[in-house]
């Protein structure tokens, strides 16, 4: 919080008095005392774009700085770069009036930010004026239904012939699974229910057809997920957090609810929708489905179970728990959606057959999957001595160094780093960031072409703290979520996103292969999930 220290009597005027003058915003006031940054960095990053960048590429990196970056002066970037963004439009105008010498005019420069408002409302439901830009001269339609927009924008004949493709596809557990969630939607019993589903079992490709059913019927179906990584893996799906509004401080209060108003875009979505499907909902803390709970019942005017809403979680209670900073494991089992009081209502729906074996009939594949269940099961054999499981020989293979793992996972990298596909095929896991970056130094120099170097930008915001916490203090820090201070890359190297910039598209856990490496910009192609082949 910024505080001005003005003479006469306090008042909002006051506070946007500089030199005797009345600025239109207190930002503008701010910038003319010089106490925000300036927006150079801004405005080379979008010069650099728009030498070689599409119109609609260029707005929605515009889209991404205004709403996460927070430029002092959005207004002025505007007017320099309008034009670059604006040009699709200008060609669009000439072929309808089949006038090739019209030139941009207010109107074109209106549909441009109708376009950036949206992307901005898509990215992080802010309208333009909250970001301190103009605000656009809509028509009728209202802004604040980007939501609904986005849940019933489905072609319903796209829908019906992946159904008929996929619909026989379904083995008989899936098929019981399938036919029982239909049913509860078209009887409208409302409930909880959870597919308890082991990796591989095929539960993405049921739920991806319950969605598609209930999406080609005209009605609403909202696909969340714990992870971005899961997210991207359904359509239309997004994560929990983003899509529910959920608080991040649970240790607070007992009784949290969505940050969602009745009359908001995604109150209506969530009054009107037939089902919400959680996927990987075991990573979630057991509040946040409470608090879902609560909402509901609110937003629906109803006292039943999540306001009478149909909920369907999917998720394996083997795999991650919810991870607690700083805790014991009964931290973690009491943050289990097992610990709240309501899954004592839940309805569990089992997927045991492995769709991996039983389709490609790959007998050592049955032997690990089984592995993996008495692992998660906990049947493995635990040495005495050391209170630690014993892996079975065969459980898996063991390498002598990091160069021979490296090799067996990686084999002629050099050449084989321009496959995307062979690429997602493939990854190395570690416990620490540290171990990541050795691993990924030897991974890049082995393939071939010049290194770019970036560097973290890392600032100490209070001027007394200077000396206590220098800059080259906090450029040694390897934070979890954050990449190092030097980052290196190569073009065609994987990178992983970390942060949602423009969910459900690129949100964190995003895997993309670098494309080009300028100054400021980084292009990449998606090269897992829905959005795979989309720079």
């Amino acid at each position: 919080m910024l505080l001005i220290n003005v003479r006469g009597p306090t008042s909002f005027e006051n506070l946007r008095t500089v030199d005797g003058q009345i600025c239109a915003t207190y930002r503008e006031a701010c910038q003319k005392l010089q106490l925000l940054e300036n927006d150079d960095h801004w405005e080379t990053t979008l010069a650099e774009a728009s030498a070689t960048r599409h119109p609609r590429q260029i707005r929605a990196l515009f889209a991404i700085i205004l709403v996460t970056c927070s430029p002092s002066n959005p207004k002025l970037l505007w007017d320099k770069f309008k034009e670059d963004m604006a040009e699709d439009i200008l060609h669009q105008h000439r072929a309808d009036n089949n006038d090739p010498a019209l030139e941009f005019s207010d109107t074109i420069f209106n549909e441009c930010l109708i376009l950036l408002e949206d992307r901005c409302m898509e990215i992080k439901n802010k309208l333009l004026i909250e970001v301190g830009m103009v605000a656009p001269i809509r028509p009728i339609s209202d802004p604040y239904e980007r939501d609904l927009v986005r849940e019933t924008d489905y072609h319903p004949q796209e829908l019906e012939i992946y159904l008929g493709e996929n619909l026989p596809k379904l083995q008989p557990e899936q098929k019981n699974i399938y036919d029982y969630v239909m049913d509860a939607i078209i009887n409208q019993t409302g409930g909880l229910h959870f597919i308890d589903a082991p990796g591989g079992t095929g539960k993405t490709f049921l739920i991806s057809l319950i969605l598609a059913s209930v999406r080609s019927q005209g009605n609403i179906a909202l696909a969340i997920a714990s992870s971005g990584i899961a997210a991207t893996l359904l359509d239309g799906g997004r994560t929990a957090h983003s899509a529910l509004k959920l608080p991040l401080k649970w240790q607070f209060s007992e009784d949290y609810t969505c940050n969602i108003r009745k009359n908001s875009s995604m109150g209506k979505v969530l009054q009107t929708c037939k089902i919400i499907v959680w996927d990987e909902c075991t990573m979630a803390h057991k509040k946040s489905l409470e608090a879902l709970n609560r909402t509901l019942q609110d937003l629906r005017n109803n006292t039943n179970l999540f306001g009478g809403a149909l909920i369907l979680l999917a998720g394996d209670f083997r795999q991650t728990l919810p991870v607690i900073p700083g805790s014991t494991p009964a931290d973690e089992l009491n943050a289990c959606l097992k610990s709240s009081f309501l899954w004592s209502h839940v309805k569990t729906l089992k997927l045991t057959t492995n769709m991996r074996v039983a389709l490609q009939n790959d007998t050592s594949a049955l032997q690990f999957s089984n592995q993996l269940l008495d692992l998660g099961n906990g049947k493995m054999p635990v040495n005495p001595a050391t209170n630690c499981i014993t892996f079975p020989p065969d459980f898996c293979k063991m390498t002598q160094s990091i160069e021979d793992l490296i090799i067996s996972i990686f084999p002629n990298i050099d050449r084989n780093f321009k496959n995307t596909q062979w690429l997602c095929e493939r990854a190395l896991l570690a416990a620490k960031n540290v171990d990541v970056n050795y691993i990924n130094n030897i991974i890049l120099n082995r393939i071939g072409g010049s290194i770019k170097t970036y560097n973290s930008i890392d600032t100490v915001m209070e001027e007394n703290d200077v000396v206590n916490y220098p800059i080259e203090f906090l450029n040694s820090l390897d934070l979890p979520g954050f990449p190092p201070h030097v980052l290196q890359l190569k073009i065609g190297v994987p990178i992983v996103l970390l942060r949602n910039i423009d969910p459900p598209k690129l949100c964190n856990g995003t895997r993309l292969a670098v494309k080009k490496l300028h100054n400021n910009i980084i292009e990449a192609t998606i090269i897992t999930g829905k959005y795979k082949g989309e720079n």
